[in-house]
C-alpha cells in the first residue's frame, strides 16, 4: 500500500468561520466532553466534542449562541464564568430566552434564522418566537435582548458578526440547491441581490411591487425601475429589473383607493403637518390651524392623529379626511406609493 504523508486535514468551513469569529473577539475554543458548553471567564470557551452532538447540532451555532449569551449579559461578562449566568437552575432563564431572541434577530436578515436555531431543551421557546423577536410580545426577555442588540451594533461585535454571518450565508447559497430536505442547509433562505431575503412566493416579481418606481430620467424603451425599499441615500436608489424575483419586502401595487385601509400619513406616520400662509386651507378652516411657538402654522395631531381624520381602517370604517376636497397643499402633493408614503407605512408597521 502506498504510504504518504498527510500534511493537511479537512475542517467544516462554517465551523472555521465561527472559530475565527470567537478568536477575533478574544476567545479560544476548546473541545471537550466535560461540558456541552461552558465559559471559564478567562477567555476559554469549552464546547462538547462532535460525538456529544445530536444530528442537528453544529459547532458554529454553539459558538454563535454563546456569543449571544455574552451580548445579553453585557460587555464585561467576558470576565465572568459562564457570562455571570447560572446554568444549574432557572434563576437566569430570562437571559437564556433573551439570547434566543437576539440570535434569531441577528441571523434572520442573512436567511439563517432556522439554520442557527437552538437545539437545547428550550427549543419550544425558540419555535414560538414571533417574526420580530426584539419587539413583539410582553416577555421580559425582550428588553434584555434589545440591550444585547445595541451592543451587537457596536465594535468589535458588529464587524465580526456581519462578516461571519455573510460568509455563512454565502456557503448556504452554494449548498442549498444540492441539500436534501432533511439537512439543515435546506432551512436557509436565499437573498435578493439587494440584500433582503427572497419572498417565499417564487411567482412574485419586482416589477409588480408597489415600491418599484420608474426612473424618470431613463431614455430607454424599457424604463429602468428603482427600488424605494432599498434606497440607501437621497442620491442612491438601486435599479432593478421588472422580471427579477421579488424580495420579502414586496407589496402589491396600490392606489388612492387603498388609502382607507392605511391612513399612515394622517396618523403616526408623521408628527407635523405645516400650512403655509398662502395655503387656501388656512382661510377656509382657521379653526383647525394652530400657530406654533416657532411661527409655523400647523394642523394639530393629538397622539399623532390628524384632527381631520376619521375612521379606523376597518372594513366598514375606512380612514377618511373630513376636508379632503380642500385639504392642505402639503397633503395634496403627497404621492401615493412615493418615498414619504413608504416612510409613513414603515413608521406605523405596515411596511418593512
Amino acid at each position: 500500500m502506498f504510504d504518504r504523508s498527510i500534511d493537511h486535514r479537512y475542517d467544516d468551513p462554517v465551523d472555521l468561520i465561527w472559530i475565527r469569529a470567537a478568536e477575533d473577539l478574544g476567545l479560544t475554543i476548546r473541545r471537550s466532553s466535560e461540558a456541552f458548553a461552558s465559559y471559564d471567564g478567562k477567555g476559554t470557551l469549552t464546547i462538547a466534542q462532535p460525538c456529544d452532538f445530536d444530528a442537528d447540532d453544529c459547532l458554529a451555532q454553539m459558538i454563535f449562541h454563546e456569543l449571544c449569551h455574552w451580548l445579553v449579559a453585557g460587555r464585561n461578562a467576558i470576565h465572568l464564568s459562564d457570562w455571570g449566568l447560572s446554568n444549574i437552575d432557572e434563576s437566569d432563564l430570562v437571559y437564556e430566552y433573551a439570547a434566543h431572541r437576539l440570535q434569531a434577530a441577528i441571523a434572520a436578515p442573512h436567511g439563517l434564522r432556522d439554520f442557527m436555531a437552538v437545539t437545547t431543551d428550550w427549543r419550544p421557546y425558540w419555535d414560538a418566537l414571533p417574526e420580530d423577536p426584539l419587539r413583539d410580545g410582553e416577555d421580559p426577555a425582550i428588553a434584555i435582548a434589545q440591550e444585547g442588540a445595541h451592543l451587537a451594533r457596536l465594535e468589535p461585535f458588529h464587524s465580526v458578526f456581519q462578516r461571519s454571518l455573510s460568509a455563512t450565508a454565502a456557503i448556504a447559497d452554494a449548498v442549498r440547491s444540492v441539500s436534501q430536505p432533511s439537512e439543515l442547509w435546506s432551512l436557509t433562505r436565499a437573498r435578493h441581490r439587494l440584500g433582503s431575503l427572497m419572498t417565499e412566493d417564487e411567482n412574485l416579481r419586482c416589477g409588480s411591487c408597489a415600491w418599484a418606481v420608474a426612473e424618470r430620467s431613463s431614455q430607454t424603451s424599457k424604463p429602468l425601475l428603482m427600488c424605494l425599499q432599498h434606497k440607501a441615500t437621497r442620491c442612491n436608489t438601486p435599479t432593478i429589473d421588472s422580471d427579477e424575483r421579488a424580495c420579502e419586502r414586496w407589496e402589491r401595487k396600490f392606489s388612492i383607493d387603498d388609502c382607507g385601509e392605511c391612513g399612515a400619513c394622517c396618523r403616526e406616520g408623521f408628527n407635523l403637518l405645516t400650512v403655509s400662509l398662502t395655503d387656501p386651507f388656512l382661510k377656509r378652516h382657521p379653526e383647525l390651524v394652530q400657530l406654533r411657538d416657532d411661527g409655523e402654522h400647523c394642523v394639530p395631531r393629538p397622539s399623532g392623529v390628524c384632527v381631520a381624520l376619521t375612521g379606523d381602517g376597518g372594513g366598514g370604517n375606512p380612514y377618511r379626511c373630513r376636508h379632503y376636497a380642500d385639504r392642505p397643499e402639503n397633503c395634496a402633493e403627497f404621492e401615493v406609493a412615493g418615498e414619504a408614503c413608504l416612510e409613513a407605512r414603515r413608521r406605523v408597521g405596515l411596511s418593512r
